[in-house]
């Protein structure tokens, strides 16, 4: 096992027909340790599939360096460097078994041609039972025993993703590479692989990266997740500290299903404390997190609050304060069984000019699926603000 460093990596693409170049990865620097489980969670074209496939070989690095271990890979061969890639489309031989797909990368990689098993007889069947043995027992952890002799025609989605999986572990590599492995699974299915990579990766303890664009999946795998956009890095932290303490807009709304609310508004004191104007209303901001916001009075900012922090008013949490009020006008309810979801509207309300008019802010909320809203008419719900963050509108970093 060994940990993975890479160094301002980047790789930039060039046009042949207009040679215009395009920076897929900017200057990223990453450090995965040893057996640890990182997660690259982006948007489509974001760069995470073609940091893997510079950490595979598949893809050359413009500039940067790529480290396993202690060993600079950035010129080594991709046989060479000690991985084993899982790909989303599976890359299975169709005309081999499942036995067969399983051996096939460890065989070519520990028997070196038949000559040389016809000249090393005894090493060669000494290595030909151990791999034999991995086979079986990586078989016997995936529940593919049955199906060794079958082809990957006969076999479902997910007993095909279970044999590139254990294809990889046989290999017994240093770091494992998963590029979207389960994507191409329904959804019942995906979160029973998910619990048994989790449970792979206890035990077997190798260096994950795994790429994914879905951010559930980023969540409940990563030890720690890397949120990238436009090939650069944005936040790197534990799956909790990126939920609660994003850096900026982008990963606060990348994260959370539904995803962050983003209000715009306007900060202003009142009394000994702040509290901030959205338009067609406005709630106070907690006095103990008030520092951040001194030096934004009287201007524009964005109030960031979550579904699961809006609540109606006659199902609030414990410890919840009160005071931030708000009556808003729903619009559709989703109900999910456990809580129910709320699409909601503020009334627009009249500016200084007569012609002018504040559009009305669309919210969701998930609340208690005891809840009484009913569409199409008021409900009073209340902003846990202490929950809430405050972001820049103009560099959407975080300001409070």
């Amino acid at each position: 096992m060994a940990g993975v460093t890479l160094r301002s990596l980047c790789r930039t693409f060039t046009d042949s027909q207009t040679g215009n170049t395009v920076d897929a990865v900017k200057n990223l620097d990453l450090e995965i340790r040893d057996g640890e489980f990182l997660v690259l969670v982006g948007p489509s074209g974001c760069g995470k599939t073609t940091t893997l496939r510079m950490v595979a070989g598949l893809e050359e690095a413009t500039a940067g360096e790529i480290l396993i271990g202690d060993r600079r890979v950035n010129d080594v061969p991709p046989r060479e460097r000690n991985i084993a890639m899982v790909f989303q489309n599976y890359a299975l031989y169709p005309h081999m078994s499942v036995y067969d797909n399983m051996a096939f990368g460890v065989r070519l990689h520990r028997l070196k041609g038949l000559a040389w098993q016809l000249s090393h007889a005894q090493e060669a069947r000494e290595i030909k039972a151990d791999i034999d043995r991995r086979i079986q027992d990586v078989a016997e952890q995936l529940g593919l025993k049955p199906l060794l002799d079958r082809k990957p025609s006969q076999l479902s989605g997910g007993q095909r993703q279970r044999v590139a999986l254990g294809r990889a572990v046989v290999r017994e590599p240093q770091v494992f590479l998963m590029d979207e492995p389960l994507s191409n699974l329904d959804a019942k299915l995906r979160v029973q692989t998910r619990a048994e990579l989790i449970k792979l990766h206890r035990r077997l303890g190798v260096t994950t990266i795994y790429v994914t664009h879905d951010q559930v999946e980023a969540m409940t795998m990563g030890q720690r997740i890397v949120v990238m956009k436009d090939g650069l890095l944005q936040q790197c932290d534990t799956p909790l500290k990126l939920y609660h303490e994003p850096v900026n807009m982008f990963v606060a709304g990348f994260l959370g299903t539904p995803s962050m609310n983003f209000i715009g508004a306007t900060v202003k004191r009142d009394g000994d404390g702040l509290k901030l104007d959205c338009g067609t209303f406005s709630v106070q901001w907690p006095t103990a997190r008030g520092a951040g916001l001194q030096n934004h009075i009287d201007r524009k900012v964005i109030l960031g609050i979550r579904p699961e922090n809006i609540h109606d008013s006659q199902f609030v949490p414990s410890g919840v304060d009160m005071i931030n009020g708000v009556r808003l006008n729903v619009d559709v309810i989703e109900p999910m069984g456990s809580t129910s979801t709320l699409f909601l509207t503020t009334n627009p309300v009249a500016q200084t000019e007569a012609t002018m008019e504040v559009a009305p802010n669309t919210l969701v909320a998930v609340v208690e699926a005891a809840t009484q809203a009913k569409e199409r008419a008021p409900l009073d719900v209340i902003f846990d603000v202490d929950k809430a963050h405050i972001f820049d509108p103009e560099t959407e970093q975080k300001i409070a």
